[in-house]
């Protein structure tokens, strides 16, 4: 491949300013003025690394381009810094064939993952320091292979390796909503689910003694209570999905249709508190940690109203931000290494080649740049912020070792409504030292994102821009 720097595999990405200063806006009318202050103390919920993290199809293990020789997909994921990494989806339960010993695929299956496709993930995530978790095959019920698929997977990855779950959404194995992911008869349970897994568990922990078991990985309740219930031994995590925008003809509920007003709103915002908070309070109550193990905006298929945008941006940011706040410790946000034109239009990744190929000019899309700036961040305790005079402006807050860094959400069309001015009660003891901000012209420009990365700053702004996500570093003083 060509010497590519990461400005060229992420469009939109602009060079560090010598000096940060915001984007000139392009409509005079102004924002409702917006002041930000800070709790006393911090919560004790946390930043982390792996609250930046990706998904990938199972079926992508077989992807040569895992291999940092063989493109650019090393550096963009590694800009991520140390991001949590997750191979699973639809693909796992139905498409996926594994085999240590060369035996022919089955006719069903799509792809076959081997021990090379692992040792090839070996090299990339040392290179890259992500960590990783793995979903095996629930659908075609064989603990023996997929215990060593995991064995052979622990093997490669070592430590890297945190946990493993059993099955992708098993509570989507029998829906008549979904025929095409039927992998079991109608009336499919919880119980039976939890039945199937105990055998996969003890398969796995003959191989790999004391590997974390993190689970169900469904988007519906009594799945969780039936996986911690269960006691599986050495389970690490109790894993949710959800995708806010799932009402694809806008019929069972407009607010979830898949629009661009839709995903800035503050009903999507807030919908995330009360979806996110009964899984947190669920797992709290078997004493687990609570993961987002596969999301994105919008689980409707192919391309609508919202793909690419930067609004997909702007909810990328603000929900990455507004989960770890929650008490969400990984998140992932789902994608394939599939082509830009024709491939999955929520992905962060992309091919640039064309659909079928397999180009090593990899590049990131719109929601990429969100979660790049997003990686920028120290890790540390997330303060509760206010913000009053729009509700449609939204901040967080991280106590890190050098300060306290503040990233502000304005969920407002720059194409109808220009900067809002901003006052911060600025903690004691601390100065405004850099900054960064992903902005757009409006709310549906397709690929029309663009991030100005961290660049020293002189004085804290005295605005935010409609359709920004601004983030500022204040460094003890």
């Amino acid at each position: 491949p060509r010497v590519l720097v990461l400005e060229d595999l992420a469009p939109g990405l602009k060079p560090a300013q010598k000096a940060f200063a915001n984007p000139k806006v392009a409509v005079a009318e102004p924002g409702a003025p917006v002041a930000v202050s800070f709790a006393p103390t911090a919560s004790k919920k946390r930043f982390e690394h792996t609250s930046v993290g990706l998904s990938f199809e199972t079926s992508d293990l077989a992807d040569e381009r895992w291999d940092p020789a063989k493109g650019y997909l090393d550096e963009l994921v590694g800009a991520l810094d140390q991001p949590s990494l997750r191979f699973g989806g639809n693909s796992v339960d139905r498409r996926v064939w594994w085999t240590s010993s060369d035996e022919p695929a089955p006719e069903w299956a799509e792809a076959t993952v081997t021990p090379a496709d692992l040792k090839r993930l070996a090299t990339f995530v040392a290179k890259t320091k992500a960590t990783v978790t793995v979903v095996v095959d629930l659908g075609h019920k064989d603990p023996a292979r997929a215990a060593d698929f995991v064995a052979h997977a622990h093997q490669a990855l070592g430590d890297r390796l945190v946990a493993v779950s059993i099955g992708n959404e098993p509570n989507g194995f029998a829906l008549a909503s979904q025929p095409q992911y039927r992998m079991r008869p109608d009336g499919y349970s919880p119980q039976q689910y939890i039945a199937e897994v105990r055998p996969y568990v003890e398969a796995i922990h003959a191989k790999v003694p004391g590997l974390g078991i993190a689970g169900p990985g469904t988007f519906d309740a009594p799945w969780w209570r039936a996986f911690g219930d269960a006691k599986l031994p050495d389970t690490v995590a109790m894993s949710q999905h959800w995708y806010p925008l799932w009402s694809c003809d806008g019929v069972a509920e407009p607010n979830a249709a898949p629009t661009v007003a839709n995903m800035t709103s503050r009903w999507v915002h807030d919908r995330a508190s009360f979806i996110l908070g009964m899984g947190l309070q669920t797992a709290s109550r078997y004493k687990l940690p609570l993961w987002m193990e596969e999301t994105g905006p919008t689980s409707c298929p192919g391309t609508n109203d919202t793909s690419r945008t930067h609004a997909q941006a702007l909810w990328t940011a603000d929900f990455t931000l507004h989960a770890a706040a929650l008490g969400v410790q990984r998140l992932n946000h789902h994608g394939m290494i599939d082509s830009c034109r024709g491939g999955a239009p929520m992905s962060p990744l992309c091919d640039t080649g064309p659909k079928g190929g397999a180009s090593p000019e990899l590049m990131g899309q719109a929601n990429y740049l969100a979660l790049l700036q997003l990686a920028r961040l120290g890790e540390g305790a997330m303060r509760p912020v206010r913000v009053s005079g729009d509700d449609n402006v939204l901040g967080y807050a991280i106590e890190t070792d050098a300060g306290l860094d503040v990233v502000i959400v304005n969920l407002n069309d720059p194409a109808a409504v220009g900067a809002s001015a901003l006052s911060v009660t600025v903690p004691e003891g601390l100065a405004a030292t850099e900054a960064s901000v992903l902005w757009a012209d409006t709310l549906g420009v397709r690929n029309g994102t663009s991030l100005i990365p961290w660049s020293p700053l002189t004085e804290l702004p005295d605005a935010v821009n409609a359709g920004s996500v601004l983030a500022v570093r204040f460094s003890a003083a």
